[in-house]
């Protein structure tokens, strides 16, 4: 009768058993072997030439001064600020020439405006001049001269000449107001328009800078994780591939016969089986004589 054994008690095929060994070796190996953890840790890019120039566009736009950064990159502060930013050059302009001020337009009063004025109302009471002599001599011709007729002719000349002298003479006022006037709102708008325009074309240009840099960070990026990725599988490579020569030695071993682990026990029912047999022939041998005292 065939001997039975546990499987579960058998070791891989001594054929087999070197290479287990030596894969068992190169699993050990790999567990005593430094990880270098801080190459497979993911990083993160930090800004670039073009994004800490966009950065300090910013803070010279709000009046920071020079922005101060530790080994990392971070900003810790910042130096030689004077809290002025872009535009207050402008607004301090239009405080200064009292654009907001209702009186402000006197300062854009032409200089020459009071020798115009002067020079139009001398030849105005010039004129005036003129047409009252006109009067007398026409007085005169007709003999009306010196009459209550001739009074009220010459009175009511005058009070025409005056009044077209007042409305002369406002009119110019009015003209060099209006022209003063419309010259200190164009002055008031010219520098409203920079206060916007300047802080405007500036943060258009810290954006252009600010895309270039992120263009630059991304690729930056793009590098640190690759590094990150082939540490990492450089560090699992040599783990797969000893995963795969175990998948393929422990397919190999279990389609071969094992080895036991110790040896072979005799089953008590052979080894009975075998003592009677024994007995058996040695009472049935035609040889055996009796002995003496044996019936």
């Amino acid at each position: 009768m065939a001997t039975q054994y546990d499987t579960a008690g058998l070791l891989p095929s001594a054929t087999l058993q070197p290479y287990g060994k030596e894969i068992l070796k190169y699993g050990i190996g790999q567990l005593g072997t430094p990880i270098n953890v801080g190459a497979m840790t993911p990083k993160v890019a930090g800004q670039g030439a073009f994004q800490q120039a966009a950065s300090q566009k910013v803070a010279d736009m709000s009046g920071l001064g020079s922005i101060q950064r530790d080994a990392s990159g971070q900003v810790t502060g910042f130096t030689g600020g004077t809290g002025v930013a872009s535009y207050q050059p402008y607004l301090d302009q239009i405080g200064t020439q009292n654009l907001l001020d209702p009186s402000g337009y006197k300062d854009f009063m032409s200089p020459y405006q009071k020798e115009i004025i002067d020079t139009t109302m001398r030849d105005y009471d010039l004129q005036a001049g003129i047409g009252r002599k006109d009067i007398r001599e026409q007085q005169a011709m007709s003999n009306a001269f010196g009459g209550s007729r001739a009074g009220m002719q010459m009175a009511q000349y005058q009070a025409d000449s005056d009044r077209n002298r007042a409305a002369m003479l406002a009119g110019l006022y009015g003209q060099g107001y209006q022209q003063a006037l419309q010259q200190q709102q164009q002055q008031l708008g010219n520098l409203q328009g920079m206060m916007t325009q300047v802080p405007a074309a500036q943060a258009q240009e810290a954006a252009g800078l600010e895309a270039l840099g992120m263009a630059d960070q991304q690729l930056e990026q793009q590098k640190l994780n690759q590094l990150a990725l082939a540490a990492q599988q450089g560090y699992d490579l040599p783990v797969q591939r000893l995963t795969d020569v175990a998948n393929i030695y422990g397919s190999i071993a279990g389609a071969m016969p094992g080895s036991p682990t110790q040896k072979f026990t005799p089953n008590p029912v052979v080894q009975g089986i075998g003592g009677f047999a024994n007995m058996y022939s040695v009472m049935n041998d035609p040889n055996r004589r009796a002995q003496p005292g044996q019936n």
